[in-house]
């Protein structure tokens, strides 16, 4: 009996560990905005609500870029700050960068330079890849991260 309450405390404390790492994450996340920017607490808003007030590019981010690149497109966090990762990719044509966000490891098969400098920065973490995004999806990510990266002088 004293076993299944000690396991019980434990599975609680991971519990309430688990909860405070995601409450300081949001918080983190908010007070992280710029001052014009909405604050959001617990869901009170939609993605549907943020796209509309700043386009499709920010949900498309949101969903499916922010737990691996940091908002501020400034920082490297699990992969690299996307502000500057546009800029090594304006070298190239804007297909390349398509490609690469829709399947990573397909470009890095075909040898494409910005590909495998960014592998031999960022492995073994592999890439999610994206295959059902449209272009349009992607230029409206890609105009969401140049208004959002304001790379400092």
């Amino acid at each position: 009996m004293e076993q299944q309450l000690v396991a019980i405390k434990i599975a609680l404390y991971a519990l309430l560990a688990a909860l405070l790492v995601v409450l300081c994450g949001a918080i983190f996340f908010e007070l992280d905005k710029k001052p014009d920017e909405p604050r959001f607490w617990c869901g009170t808003t939609s993605l549907a609500a943020l796209s509309a007030q700043y386009g499709p590019g920010k949900e498309l981010f949101v969903a499916n870029c922010a737990s691996c690149h940091s908002k501020n497109m400034r920082d490297n966090l699990t992969g690299p700050a996307l502000g500057p990762a546009l800029a090594a990719w304006s070298k190239y044509p804007r297909k390349d960068l398509y490609n690469y966000i829709r399947d990573s490891q397909k470009m890095l098969r075909k040898r494409h330079p910005q590909a495998v400098k960014t592998w031999k920065e960022y492995q073994p973490t592999v890439m999610n890849t994206f295959p059902g995004l449209t272009d349009q999806q992607i230029e409206d990510l890609l105009a969401y991260i140049e208004k959002a990266y304001q790379p400092s002088y």
